[in-house]
């Protein structure tokens, strides 16, 4: 009898593993387009911004999230995965959602015609950033790993399409591309093809929890392939950390109880400087319940190209040196923890934009996925970086995934 079980109990884990994998082949996708699209840079400044084309849903009722959240905060650091429990309070005001929006550039003058201007842009940590271009249009995205970008799911595919997906995705860090910018600013790191993408089975068969445009698991991962010199992207303009589970975010009785966090959002949005220059949006950010679907709520006057951009804890360019007793905190590191997947339509109203929260949930139950992290962006990551790749191997143990 009791062989008998173990034999049961092999098989349902024989069952659920294979099961995993059909998931994981189902989402991911490898690159077999003959050649990669040739624009020319006329061509790239007249792609249209994409934004999220499911309807937004009715908000006026919604409130920000004041209950601690039942998994344990983490990030991803060069040692691995890390968590944090400890929900210190550090933030003080009363509710609402102020935001200030600022080019990415340097200089004081016009943008038109400027050879310097874009230098901002191309410093670290901007230039993690970037404008990711497809048959579609252009969304934006940001470098997690050695050869790896994350994005919105909206920028790989329309709701519930199954498989017919947009084609052609190629990637600019730090992209600037004013009137009378060089071939230099407008794609200072050079243009980057896509070798493999990842997205939620939920967004492609239309299951995914949420109403409208607010939905759980909107973020899709993209595999860059390497340029012509054999490098990847994050070796050349570095990666940014990412966190789950609403890491850096706290609840207190400074922030009225409500869990909230310092956010910079970047992206190109199409109705600021048409999408031509990187953008930078900073204000609270607050966790909240749309339709089932757990999301990041924050004042910005982004719009459509700003979709699939990073929303950053923590942003810095560059930590100052703390003396007289000053430490950093308890959850210091500067980390995406969301992208850009929805907003209110109209810029000249009250503006809110939303996110999917990167954490576990219903899709994603798991407290870790491999050694890449907890919730969705674990396992989209995970899934992708155990996907063969072309010569061989894994896509991880290429490389591409450090």
């Amino acid at each position: 009898m009791r062989f008998g079980k173990s034999l049961i109990a092999s098989a349902i884990a024989v069952t659920l593993l294979l099961s995993a994998n059909a998931q994981a082949a189902r989402d991911v996708v490898v690159n077999t387009e003959a050649t990669p699209p040739s624009l020319t840079d006329a061509q790239l400044l007249a792609l249209k911004p994409v934004a999220n084309s499911l309807p937004a849903p009715d908000t006026s009722a919604i409130f920000a999230d004041t209950g601690p959240e039942p998994f344990g905060q983490g990030f991803m650091s060069k040692d691995g995965p890390t968590q944090f429990d400890d929900f210190s309070a550090r933030a003080y005001g009363t509710f609402g959602i102020p935001y200030t929006t600022t080019r990415v550039q340097d200089g004081v003058g016009p943008a038109s015609g400027a050879s310097t201007l874009s230098r901002l842009s191309t410093t670290y940590p901007y230039r993690a950033v970037g404008k990711l271009t497809f048959s579609a249009g252009y969304c934006s995205a940001s470098v997690i790993r050695r050869g790896m970008i994350v994005t919105a799911a909206h920028c790989i595919q329309r709701f519930g399409s199954g498989t017919s997906i947009y084609s052609g995705w190629q990637f600019r860090p730090g992209h600037y591309g004013a009137s009378g910018a060089t071939a230099a600013q407008i794609a200072p790191y050079g243009t980057w093809n896509w070798a493999a993408l990842i997205r939620p089975v939920s967004w492609l068969n239309g299951t995914d929890t949420g109403c409208g445009a607010a939905r759980d698991n909107d973020l899709a991962v993209i595999i860059l392939a390497r340029n012509a010199s054999g490098q990847f992207v994050g070796d050349v303009v570095g990666k940014l950390a990412y966190g789950w589970n609403n890491y850096s975010f706290v609840s207190s009785s400074r922030t009225g109880y409500l869990r909230t966090a310092a956010v910079s959002t970047l992206g190109y949005p199409g109705l600021m400087d048409y999408g031509r220059i990187m953008q930078r949006t900073d204000g609270p950010t607050y966790t909240t319940t749309v339709c089932n679907a757990g999301q990041l709520w924050q004042g910005s006057n982004f719009t459509g190209g700003s979709s699939g951009g990073p929303w950053v804890v923590n942003f810095s360019g560059r930590n100052p040196v703390l003396s007289g007793g000053a430490v950093s905190g308890t959850a210091p590191v500067m980390a995406v923890v969301g992208v850009t997947s929805w907003g209110t339509a109209n810029p000249n109203l009250p503006k809110d934009n939303y996110s999917s929260q990167f954490r576990q949930n219903s899709r994603y139950p798991n407290a870790s996925y491999g050694i890449y992290g907890a919730g969705n962006i674990g396992y989209l990551i995970n899934a992708l970086c155990s996907t063969a790749a072309p010569g061989g191997g894994t896509f991880a143990s290429q490389g591409y995934c450090q």
